[in-house]
């Protein structure tokens, strides 16, 4: 049976959906841009979604909205620092932890977090050796070429569904080289990092295509800018009907974790196409 392994456990996949709730300590995210900047917010956040019954926390401590001027690795430290042993003590589900900076990471691991969410879009030797080392789970995202910016357009001559389907074919066998097993990874195709709205729909609507072996895969589209367009909800705020909804065609696709804002929104729709589909 195929599992996601993390640094104190794991999640059986194929049974049911897992909803991974998004917990931004920055001041500049895109959707909830400062409501969880105060430390004691944050940790009442994380405790709020874990009882929403949310199966994974994803603490982010630097935007990558469009745009966004990026926290240096200090400052990220800083903010994960002033919250992350209260959230530690108060939730019983894994923690998972945003970043893309190995140092970042290796603190992170250090101090009990469960998996890395790595958003850089390429496979870094020094994370691969902290993963290896604690036993985490690793999320690995495309975003686009290497050093590509969340707003960069980029041309993806052979398409985007076989550029996204390369890179997973390019990760999970450097992943193995380094000694770490497919339950360990989990694949993410990077919806609106680097991407069109017209290539991010493609993508939803060809997700089922994607092929990632004994790895999980996770989709992640939580009130992204092109749901916007296609459900014509013109700000972040307007958007949880269509996440809802791009959540429900994920799922029908394959999708093992849904990471979403909205945890109470998700859960029991999400319950309930599972009983329905699964």
């Amino acid at each position: 049976m195929r599992s996601f392994s993390y640094a104190s456990g794991s999640l059986a996949l194929g049974e049911k959906t897992y909803i991974m709730g998004i917990l931004n300590i920055t001041p500049d995210s895109f959707y909830d841009a400062g409501r969880f900047f105060d430390p004691v917010r944050a940790i009442e956040r994380a405790v709020g979604m874990m009882e929403e019954g949310a199966d994974i926390i994803d603490i982010g401590a630097v935007s990558t909205r469009p745009g966004a001027d990026r926290a240096d690795e200090e400052e990220e430290l800083r903010r994960l620092k002033s919250v992350f042993a209260e959230i530690r003590k108060n939730v019983r589900i894994p923690i998972s932890v945003d970043t893309y900076r190995p140092d970042v990471a290796r603190w992170c691991l250090d101090n009990g977090a469960d998996i890395i969410n790595d958003v850089s879009g390429e496979f870094n030797a020094e994370t691969a050796r902290f993963i290896k080392e604690y036993g985490a789970g690793w999320i690995l995202m495309h975003s686009g070429e290497s050093g590509a910016k969340t707003e960069d357009v980029l041309g993806y001559p052979l398409g985007i569904v076989n550029h996204v389907q390369l890179f997973f074919d390019k990760v999970t066998a450097k992943a193995e080289e380094f000694g770490i097993s497919a339950s360990r990874l989990c694949l993410d195709p990077g919806f609106g990092f680097a991407k069109t709205a017209s290539q991010n729909t493609e993508l939803l609507r060809s997700f089922d295509m994607l092929k990632t072996g004994e790895c999980a895969i996770m989709c992640a589209l939580s009130r992204k800018r092109f749901i916007g367009e296609l459900f014509n909800e013109k700000t972040a705020d307007d958007r949880e009907a269509g996440t809802v909804a791009a959540d429900i065609c994920a799922v029908l696709k394959g999708a093992d974790i849904l990471r979403v804002h909205d945890v109470s929104a998700h859960k029991k729709v999400i319950c309930g196409i599972d009983k329905l589909a699964r």
